[in-house]
């Protein structure tokens, strides 16, 4: 779906009734969170089984300037244009941009399993939702096993 971030400016029967729809042909979607659109029903497509993953395609291009491909600081903006306060809500968030993420990029399992690929990055905070709140700087980000950067330094 082009745009699919229209999909929060439908009115409540029509949205309820295209997101019911998408879950039963099994569309996904991911978005980039964009700051002026009118926000996800995040909760509702989740409950009807549409697969949501956040990311990023463009950084200092036409639709904005402020793209850094920073999906942490995305997960910020994605919680605060949908209004997430509670804990739970900002997990969910995190979980939007990694866990569920993955399967958009090809990943079969995208989690801190067993058999998952040892994708992690570690930041200096309380919990998901801290992280999320504050999105911190990076203490060590390692992928596909390798180390790639520490204390906000990329070293590949």
């Amino acid at each position: 779906m082009a745009h699919g971030f229209a999909v929060g400016q439908l009115p409540a029967a029509r949205q309820a009734e295209l997101i019911a729809a998408m879950g039963e042909a099994g569309i996904t979607m991911t978005t980039v969170a964009p700051i002026g659109a009118a926000p996800l029903p995040l909760h509702a497509l989740r409950d009807a089984g549409v697969a949501v993953g956040l990311g990023t395609d463009g950084i200092r291009d036409l639709w904005s300037p402020y793209g850094t491909g920073d999906l942490l600081t995305l997960t910020t903006q994605l919680s605060r244009l949908s209004g997430f306060r509670y804990d739970e809500d900002l997990v969910t968030a995190a979980r939007i941009a990694t866990a569920d993420a993955g399967r958009f990029v090809g990943r079969a399992v995208h989690d801190l399993v067993v058999g998952a690929p040892a994708d992690v990055v570690l930041v200096d905070a309380e919990n998901v939702p801290d992280a999320v709140v504050r999105a911190p700087r990076r203490a060590l980000v390692v992928a596909g096993g390798r180390v790639v950067a520490r204390d906000g330094e990329v070293l590949v």
